[in-house]
């Protein structure tokens, strides 16, 4: 091997030195000028997002507030409205477009498309919100309708899917073509008519791989979370069998494998057939079930505002229940997504359960003294509505055996279907709005009504408070035997929230001691 001579070798170390404090300076001038580029864009953002929280607070006070006047005008003013709103998010984010430009030149195209999907999503339902508000049948005008199939191009672009706008915009879209789809005949012989003709819509708008699979797999999800697993497993299979995303296909699989395992280990009786569907009660017996002693039961009755839900929710508090040698069911009552029925067909089937409970007591070994239902949000309606809506029977019932049970528990519960404008979608179809009044509890309240506790939230965003304080009012006036418990600041979900869930448990057992079911 060549040696390099003494001062060659010399020279050749301090070059490397010299190269070495180099590379060390560079590097830290990047680094410098990485952690100003960082601290500016953070601040940038920052700016940004504080001034889009400005807009977003005007926007709330003067849309949400006036939604039945927004949705009644005629489609000009309404348009016009609709711009009105959504002109300060764009003069945000125009305001900050050269700024950008140097960080992240798309981020400020991107949020401008996602302000653009969210307030066309308002004109998408505009249709549906006016009748709900004016009682009048409309159409988009030619234009807006042009306009709003623009979008369709954005279906097949794998790259939106991560925007919360453009997946709002497109659940709104399927919604409304699913609500003409699910008429079809070809779904009377469905139990879960939505989702089949959301899986049939899918394909013809989404040609691209990714995109329908994205779809198939967020309705599928969405169902068995929200609807349970009972005669899905055709559509989880063809899912499974075609999806090549293996993340989609395993989750979806595991869903609803542990959905199904969850219907075992228990009995699971028709109580009632409707259209060539049975209904189902999840039983669930202690060990001296079948011994000579008569035990109390609680019917439950989950919520979801009529249109979602399943007796799986109330899985866990049935099986603490048979811990204490109660008989324990679940409900499965009819909801407008899996059915396409209305509150009247779930109160109609609410208290056709209660009667064949009442019915098979013995074979079951159920004091028929000591019967409670217990139900949260629309699932508390339905509880009361077992004692109220003396009219609303099944015409296969035997009305000899009693709708009511022996005591109610109602978390959250809904109290006025007919001043409540969050309901309109009730009596949408209905040629006397004042039928609902059939289903109301406020407004079938009466005297000797079974023992009542209502526990209601003061910040409960989806039932006003004040529906619950009158409901409880009346009850006092009448002499019910009732207690009214109010949770200070909690919201809607007070039975699973864990900041309330613990206090209403307390005051549910308590409630349930005082009147001796131990």
């Amino acid at each position: 091997m060549c040696e390099l001579p003494f001062n060659d070798r010399q020279n050749d170390s301090k070059f490397q030195i010299m190269k070495l404090l180099l590379i060390t300076f560079l590097s830290f001038c990047l680094i410098t000028c990485f952690g100003q580029n960082k601290q500016y864009a953070d601040s940038l953002r920052n700016a940004y997002d504080a001034e889009m929280k400005i807009a977003s607070d005007v926007f709330s006070a003067a849309y949400y507030p006036n939604i039945p006047a927004i949705y009644s005008l005629n489609e000009n003013l309404f348009i016009k409205k609709i711009d009105s709103l959504k002109q300060p998010f764009l003069s945000v984010s125009n305001k900050f477009n050269k700024a950008f430009q140097k960080n992240d030149k798309n981020f400020i195209p991107n949020e401008q498309r996602d302000i653009e999907y969210f307030f066309d999503r308002m004109i998408l339902d505009y249709p549906y919100f006016h009748e709900n508000y004016t009682q009048r049948k409309i159409q988009l005008s030619k234009s807006i309708q042009k306009k709003l199939d623009q979008h369709l191009k954005d279906f097949n672009t794998p790259g939106l899917l991560s925007s919360k706008d453009f997946q709002g915009y497109v659940e709104a879209f399927l919604r409304h073509k699913s609500s003409v789809e699910v008429k079809k005949d070809i779904y009377k012989s469905s139990d879960n008519k939505r989702l089949d003709a959301y899986l049939n819509l899918i394909p013809k708008y989404f040609t691209n791989q990714e995109c329908k699979e994205f779809w198939q797999y967020h309705y599928l999800f969405a169902h068995l979370d929200d609807w349970g697993s009972k005669n899905v497993d055709e559509a989880v299979r063809s899912f499974i069998s075609n999806c090549k995303n293996v993340s989609y296909t395993r989750i979806i699989d595991s869903m609803y494998t542990e959905s199904a395992n969850s219907y075992k280990g228990h009995l699971i009786k028709s109580y009632k057939t409707v259209d060539g569907f049975d209904l189902d009660l999840h039983i669930f017996l202690p060990d001296t079930a079948y011994q000579k002693t008569k035990r109390p039961a609680i019917i439950y009755f989950s919520g979801g505002s009529w249109t979602k839900g399943t007796p799986e929710w109330a899985f866990n508090d049935c099986a603490n229940y048979v811990k204490q040698n109660w008989v324990a069911v679940s409900v499965e009552y009819r909801v407008a997504d899996r059915y396409e029925t209305s509150p009247f067909e779930a109160v109609k089937d609410a208290r056709s359960a209660i009667r064949w409970l009442r019915m098979n007591a013995d074979t079951y070994n159920i004091d028929t003294n000591r019967i409670v239902a217990s139900g949260n949000s629309a699932g508390g309606h339905l509880v009361l509505t077992t004692v109220l809506a003396n009219e609303m029977n099944e015409s296969s019932d035997n009305l000899n055996f009693s709708a009511s049970p022996n005591l109610l528990l109602v978390n959250a519960g809904v109290y006025n279907l007919y001043a409540d404008g969050s309901t309109d979608w009730i009596t949408r179809d209905l040629k006397d709005k004042s039928f609902v009044k059939k289903i109301s509890p406020q407004q079938l309240l009466r005297k000797g009504l079974p023992p009542m506790l209502i526990i209601h939230g003061t910040n409960d965003r989806s039932v006003d408070y004040a529906s619950a304080k009158a409901f409880a009012e009346e009850m006092k006036q009448l002499g019910n035997p009732f207690e009214f418990e109010t949770l200070e600041g909690a919201p809607h979900h007070i039975w699973y929230d864990k900041r309330f869930s613990g206090k209403v448990a307390s005051l549910r057992n308590k409630f349930l001691k005082k009147y001796g079911y131990e």
